[in-house]
Formats: C-alpha cells, structure tokens, sequence
C-alpha cells in the first residue's frame, strides 16, 4: 500500500471521526437545552458538570478501536487500509485526551477538584474496559 493512499485514508477517516464527535456534542448540548426549556431539567446534583459528550466519544472510540484490532489486525492489503481509515483516523478522531484535558481544568477551576479527579479515573478505567470489551467481541 503506498504512503499516499494510507494518508489518505487516514485523514478521511479523521474528518469523520471528529465530526462524530462534534455531532455526539451537538446532540447532547440541544438535547440538554430543550429538556431545560420544557421544564424536565434534572435537579443540581453535581453531574450536569461532568463532560459527558466527550466522555462517550472517548469510550465508543475504545471500544470500535478494539474490535477493529481483532477484526483487521496488522494484516495487509485492504484490510490494512481500512484499519488506517477506521482506527487510526476514525478512532484517532473521535477520541480524545486533550479534550478531557481541558475538561479537567475547567471542573478544578470550578472547584470541582474531586469531580475532576474522578472523571480523569472514570475516562481511563472505563475506556480501558471498552478497549477490552471490544477485542472480546471482536474474537
């Protein structure tokens, strides 16, 4: 497979997959402001503070990433370009840890330091549980 091709593919699948992620964002922002405006907003709890859209898209990238390595492997020709556009670009995408970086920063710079430091083990406990799920199912 040639350089071109596999870049190529890679950013195809790069272009999804963050635009996966704007939309999962997209979705849950407009989902959340129509429940507020009919009047159906949850009570404070502390969780309306937690990032959860880039919370799902971190663990749906884990998970597809774990299936597609037990699926396509590193194994060559067409099965090696659609890694390349599935796992590297789409997964590569759509998941994110400066996103939950930040996400992080903003909760300890609303004083919600613990929430922050849960989050950070919540993101990497479960991701790294989806990342398993996934080459189970994959198998």
């Amino acid at each position: 497979m040639t350089l071109l091709l596999s870049a190529l593919a890679v950013v195809i699948g790069g272009a999804l997959g963050a635009t996966a992620r704007w939309g999962i964002a997209e979705f849950m922002t407009r989902r959340s402001a129509a429940r507020q405006q009919a009047g159906r907003a949850a009570p404070a709890t502390g969780l309306e503070l937690v990032p959860w859209p880039t919370f799902i898209a971190n663990i749906l990238a884990c998970l597809l990433l774990g299936i597609l390595v037990m699926r396509l492997g590193a194994v060559g020709g067409s099965a090696e370009l659609a890694f390349m556009l599935l796992g590297v670009g789409f997964c590569g995408a759509l998941s994110t840890v400066s996103t939950a970086a930040l996400d992080v920063v903003n909760l300890v710079r609303r004083g919600a330091t613990v929430l922050g430091l849960a989050y950070v083990l919540l993101t990497v406990g479960t991701g790294m549980a989806a990342l398993w799920l996934g080459l189970v199912i994959g198998s």
